[in-house]
């Protein structure tokens, strides 16, 4: 596909100060997603970074948009805003072979035990099957917001070489659009099939996350239980839509 520069016709001056209105139009988005994916930062992180990465992929947007798209710039610039800002995050994550095996075993001993039982494993459960302690239970599903568990990497599919997060995705305004321009539509019955799936407070966490877009804290004031509660509650959905997204591949 061609990609029109919206700026072809303009003097340098001009293409200078549309960016910038640009810019300062889009700005509290950049800053709402940069606060929105802080928690769990690693230290050489800070919001301000994400919000410098949550520019540039601003203006990459711009720079690439083009008319003909079945979208709208407002929707194209805020999927590339997400798309830089969690790149950004995983670009200074780092999980050792170690804590990637453990965040596998738990996701595992879920799926062994919700089959055996025909219902939602208890995390106390989880923990004696792995013979490990409620803490350090809490501690994997934590991590896993961090490592990041659902992409559409993971499941053989990217766009242009860049990272997709598939619940990002899904959930951005304007989805149906970028899905359909992925041929994704299979796909994404398959994730809602499987967050429908999810016991009642989980299901809440990833429609309260990711679909009215509350941040972490907010949601523990809704649920009544703490940010890293809801962390780690949020950490076990991810784990277990990883693994029935895995199944409905098979």
């Amino acid at each position: 596909m061609h990609m029109l520069d919206p700026y072809a016709a303009m003097g340098p001056s001009e293409h200078s100060d549309q960016k910038e209105e640009i810019v300062l139009r889009f700005l509290p988005r950049v800053k709402f997603y940069a606060h929105k994916y802080a928690f769990g930062l690693p230290p050489e992180l800070d919001v301000e970074d994400l919000v410098s990465a949550g520019i540039i992929g601003l203006l990459e947007a711009v720079n690439r948009f083009d008319p003909s798209m079945n979208t709208t710039l407002s929707t194209f610039a805020d999927f590339r805003i997400r798309g830089a800002i969690i790149d950004e995050v995983r670009s200074m994550q780092w999980a050792s072979k170690d804590v990637k095996k453990k965040i596998e075993d738990v996701r595992r001993a879920y799926d062994e035990i919700e089959k055996e039982k025909h219902a939602s494993a208890s995390d106390e459960e989880v923990a004696e099957r792995l013979n490990i302690s409620m803490g350090e239970l809490h501690k994997i599903l934590s991590t896993v917001n961090t490592v990041r568990m659902v992409r559409l990497e993971d499941l053989g599919i990217n766009r242009e070489g860049e990272s997709i997060d598939i619940l990002e995705c899904i959930s951005a305004e304007g989805s149906k659009d970028m899905l359909e321009e992925l041929g994704l539509k299979e796909l994404q019955s398959a994730l809602g099939k499987a967050i429908d799936e999810l016991p009642e407070k989980e299901r809440l966490i990833m429609t309260l996350y990711y679909y009215e877009e509350l941040n972490m804290k907010e949601i523990g004031k809704v649920l009544n239980v703490s940010e890293s509660r809801v962390c780690q509650l949020h950490g076990k959905a991810l784990i277990k839509l990883r693994g029935k997204m895995d199944e409905s591949r098979a």
